[in-house]
Formats: C-alpha cells, structure tokens, sequence
C-alpha cells in the first residue's frame, strides 16, 4: 500500500488501527512542530519521520492517519517540542516483553509505542453478577502462577490464570481482582549524568537495583503488560484471559494506581477504554484526590462496577439503581483483629462493621490484603519482619493487631499451629457473614505465608509469590472456606443488598437482624462485651423459605453461652460448625438443648433454624 499521510478524524486518543492503516491522535504543546517517528520494533532503527504542521491540529490536539507500513513489525515514540517521548494513551508497549530484562540497561530502558492486532471475535458468555451474590478474589497475576506446580509455559502469564479458572470456580469465587496487568516498568534503577562524544551532558542508566513486583506507580497505563500476555499480540492474549474468566462464569476486576498528578481525562479516558476495548467488569481505584464523582458518573462507565477508599459522602448519597461503587479500605479488619489478639477490642464495634450497607452503594470487607500480612501470618508473627526489603525494616505498616500464639514464625507445634489454624477460621467466618462483599487474599484458604512480610512489595521470589501448601491441615483449610462460600450463597439473608433496620418492618413475626447474649434479646451492647449472637431472619432474604441463620462470636478466653431465642414456624435449631473444627461436618440432628447454645473461647459458631427433619444445605 502506497504511503499516505492524511488528516486524522481525532475521534480517540492514540494509535488506532483502521482498515488503511494507523491514526495517531495526541495532545502537543511546544514551539516547535510534533512528529511521528516510527522504529523497527526489532532492531529499534528509526525508519521513518513524519512530521505534522497545524493543519493537522485542532487546538493542541495533532491527529494523523499514516497507511503503507507494516505495523506488526513496527513501533514508534512522538517527537514533542524535541523530545522523543512515548505516547502516553499508546496501546501496547515495545520494549518490555521480557519480565526484569536486565540487558534492557544497555539501552537505558528505553521503550516505545506499538499497534494493537485490530479486531478480536468475542466468543464469551458474559455473566451478570449482582453484588450482593459476589466473592472477590484479591491475587497477582505472576505471583500466583509461579509457585503452583504449573509447566513452564503457564508460569507468570495469563495461561496459568486460564488454568487455574476452575479451580476459583469450584472454590465459590464470582469476581477476581488483578493487581495491576497493565504495562508498568517492574525494574527499579537510577541513572547518573555522563558526556557523550559531543560534550553533551546525558543521563546513562544503571545496573537495576531491585524490583516493582506490585506494579503500583506511573505506567502505561493502555497497554496490556506484555510480560504477562507473550511479546506477540498480548491485547488478543488479555482477552483470550477476559473472554476464558466470563465463560467460567465470573467477572474481573483491575487495581488501577494513579500517582499524584496523572491527568483527570487521561484517568477517564483510560477506564472507558478498557471497559469498551478489553470487557472489564470493574476497577479498584488506588490514589489520592482521583476524580471518582466523573469517573462514577461517566455514561460509558454506569454499570462498571467501582471500588474506593474514600468516596465522597454526596456521590455515595446520589446513587441509585444497580449498585456499582463500592467502599473498599481496611476498615473491618482492626475491630476483627483486635478482639481476636485481645487488644483491646469490643464486639459492638465489630458489629456494626458486620452488618454495614448503603441502600446505593456497598462494602466490601476482608481480614488480610496485599498491603499486610497475609491471613496465616497475622497469627504467626508479632511483628514485621520487612529486612529483605532493604528498608531497614522502616517499611509497611508497623499497626498489625497481630499475635505469634508463643512462637514467632512456623513452628512443627501442633498446638501452635492448631491454634493459628483456628484463628484464620474465625476471622474466615466473621468476613462471610457479614453483610458486605467478602474478599479473599489468594493463598489465604490454603495458610499462604509471607515469612512475616507485610510488604512485600519488591519480592517478586518465594515471599511475594503464592505457595500452595500440601499440609492436610492446609487442605482441609480449603474445603472448609469452600463450605463457608457455599453456606453464604446459600443463606441470602446474610448478604442482603439493603440496611438491616433491625426491627420488623414486613410483620412477619421478628426483626430482620437482632441481638442476643446469655438473654435472647438483648437491647444494647456495652463496650466491654467480648461476646455476641446475632440473628439473621430469613423472611428478610431473598427466599424466605431459606433457615434462619444463628451466629455466634465469642472473644473471650474461656467458654460463653448463648441464649436461642424461640423460632417461629416450629423451626428447630441446628448445629452447623464451629471455627475451632477443623472440617465442615453439619449436625443431622437438631440440637438437644433448643434454648442455649455454648461456644468455645475465640471462635464463631453457626447454628440454623429449619423444619425438624429438613436435610442440611
């Protein structure tokens, strides 16, 4: 094809592929004129320049269509007032394709645009998942795939995730959420300032100094990162993994970090394209000051689902229909911590956290994340242990609520770990009853450790990468959180999508939510309460014909009894589990005392009213 160059249509941001061709749209400020300089993307020679005059401008924004050049075997950077940058709303990036490529150094690092594949013939089965029905997932894409046994073709790429697709799915998990998957630059390094042969002072880049595993910090934000989706095509290979996802039945999300002063449009522009380019189903934002009332707001984005720490009081207020913004910070894990280690924590607290919900909007609620101690090393260690980090230990949060249970780190002690094991059941329970969206933190239901890391954020090795333990105490972990999704699904009282009012409101004979202690219905919780039962009507689920669901939380040292209201219905009661067993084995048989019920220090205990005879779900 002959080579043109035409004015553009400047309907999207980029380097966007049309039958002809390429057409290249970007903003440039400056007093000199913008140019295109393509490269071949082996060799990185320039082979072409093209350069663009105010007829090619509207404002500051230059657009350009180019045809005659063969784009798969081309990249390209763009000259803005004589600086050759990469374009930042560039679709794919060249120069990464190789995880923590050292002899990238010789080139001081460079890289550059390239050009997507064009058109790609979804074949998916996109699911409808309300949030209330959801179990996020919270995982990293290379660190989960390097340690689980798999060949070394699906290790630290997405086939490992397209492997692993059904084990989540048989697990009960709906929703996954990535850490960052978009193009970001994992080697950490410094550059010095040197003289070329022209006496020009330049920048010369150093050997790498360590590494950015997370992915956190600015990036290339519409590119795929190719290290994870293969050096050729990795836009069809992220939505081979997008389009595998929804055809198993769940939905995906993407950690999306801005640092301070990224561009409010580029922020939107970003999140509208992978919606309509990759089919995400949702973005957990990470930044301060993000402009989330625009992003929330944006027509494009209406039924993207949307996670924040912080959304604004107004926004969260405005919100109607189909929920999709979610408040997710690490609010309900400090109250669960602090009663479980006895650091001072109170159950009226933890309880209001276990039922929160807006009528608009929701919470999302987990007991570890990525930021911290995994959930096993929340119960084996006391303290930080971040010396690897090569920060004097001075980094992550230094408030844990965390407790050893007598030895810091493993132990071979059976009590020991026995202990920690119920613990990481407990606080299990406590996030999938309560009413807000659980998240797991992957490796979490199979006692993944960190070595006492509560930042790993550098450790792209045995510490940040996900170890699949084949302990029996770790397997039965995993049946037993299957067992506990389960149980929510199949409880929908538990994750009622509106505010418990904890008053009868339906006349149906008893509050929606209430409390109860060593007397049913107690009016108050005092702050000194380390105990609590609390009653889930299941007229107010979404099938009221479901049990009625009985949990209770005991904080104390020893043993603390618990008074079963009467049912109605002639319901009678049933022991489900507690989080000191080790397996998920329901009583057939209702529960020979219908009045009370005891409950070992420091765990959680489920009990269901149903009809005498009714075969446990």
């Amino acid at each position: 094809m002959k080579r043109q160059v035409t004015k553009g249509h400047f309907s999207q941001f980029g380097a966007v592929r049309t039958p002809e061709g390429v057409e290249f749209t970007f903003e440039a400020r400056g007093k000199k004129p913008p140019a295109i300089l393509l490269f071949d993307k082996s060799t990185k020679k320039e082979t072409a320049r093209i350069e663009l005059d105010d007829s090619y401008s509207t404002g500051c924004v230059y657009s350009a269509c180019v045809t005659g050049y063969n784009w798969s075997k081309s990249c390209y950077l763009l000259d803005i007032d004589g600086k050759n940058v990469v374009d930042k709303y560039a679709p794919i990036i060249a120069g990464r394709e190789t995880w923590m490529d050292e002899e990238r150094c010789e080139h001081n690092y460079e890289v550059y645009g390239g050009f997507d594949s064009g058109d790609y013939k979804w074949t998916e089965a996109r699911p409808d998942i309300l949030p209330e029905d959801m179990v996020i997932y919270k995982l990293h894409l290379r660190g989960i795939t390097m340690q689980n046994g798999l060949g070394q073709g699906k290790r630290g790429n997405f086939r490992g995730i397209i492997h692993k697709l059904a084990s989540w799915k048989e697990l009960g998990v709906t929703s996954l959420e990535f850490l960052p998957i978009y193009d970001f630059e994992e080697i950490k390094y410094q550059f010095h300032y040197s003289m070329d042969e022209n006496k020009e002072t330049i920048m010369v880049a150093e050997d790498p100094i360590g590494t950015n595993f997370w992915g956190y910090g600015k990036a290339d934000y519409f590119a795929p990162k190719a290290s994870y989706f293969g050096s050729k095509d990795p836009d069809i290979h992220m939505k081979e993994m997008v389009e595998a996802i929804h055809n198993a039945g769940m939905e995906i999300i993407m950690e999306m970090s801005f640092p301070p002063a990224i561009d409010e449009d580029m922020i939107v522009d970003c999140l509208v394209y992978w919606v309509r380019q990759y089919h995400i189903d949702g973005f957990h934002l990470l930044g301060m000051g993000l402009p989330v009332s625009r992003i929330a707001n944006n027509p494009y984005l209406g039924r993207t689902k949307l996670f924040y720490d912080a959304f604004p009081g107004e926004l969260l207020g405005s919100q109607s229909g189909s929920k999709h913004l979610f408040v997710t910070n690490d609010e309900f894990i400090y109250p669960l911590r602090r009663l479980q280690n006895h650091l001072d924590g109170n159950v009226a607290e933890l309880s209001n956290y276990l039922r929160r919900q807006g009528e608009g909007y929701s919470f999302v609620n987990y007991a570890a994340s990525n930021t911290g101690f995994t959930l096993w090393d929340v119960y084996s260690y006391g303290e930080k242990h971040n010396e690897g980090n090569g920060e004097d230990n001075e980094d992550g949060s230094n408030y844990n609520c965390s407790h050893n249970f007598g030895c810091e780190g493993q132990t071979a002690n059976r009590i020991i770990n026995r202990n920690r094991m119920t613990a990481v059941r407990t606080a299990l329970c406590a996030v999938m009853l309560a009413q807000g969206i659980p998240m797991l933190l992957a490796g979490d239901e199979f006692g993944n450790t960190q070595s006492g890391n509560n930042n790993p954020y550098c450790q792209d090795n045995e510490i940040g990468w996900v170890t699949f333990s084949r302990r029996k105490l770790f397997r039965e972990l995993k049946e037993y959180v299957k067992h506990l999704i389960a149980f929510r699904k199949e409880h929908t009282v538990l994750s009622s999508p509106s505010p418990m009012k904890m008053n009868d409101y339906r006349r149906t004979g008893m509050p929606d939510l209430s409390y109860h202690g060593r007397q049913p219905w107690i009016m108050g919780i005092g702050e000194e309460k380390k105990a609590l039962g609390i009653l889930y009507y299941s007229a107010y689920g979404r099938d009221p014909s479901q049990e009625d669901v009985m949990v209770c939380l005991n904080f104390y040292y020893g043993e603390e009894t618990f008074a079963l209201p009467q049912l109605k219905n002639g319901r009678k009661w049933y022991f489900v589990t507690n989080s000191s067993n080790e397996k998920w084995e329901p009583d057939k048989e209702p529960l020979t005392e219908q009045g009370y019920c005891t409950v070992p220090g420091g765990t959680i205990s489920i009990i269901v009213g149903k009809d005498a005879g009714k075969e446990e779900l």
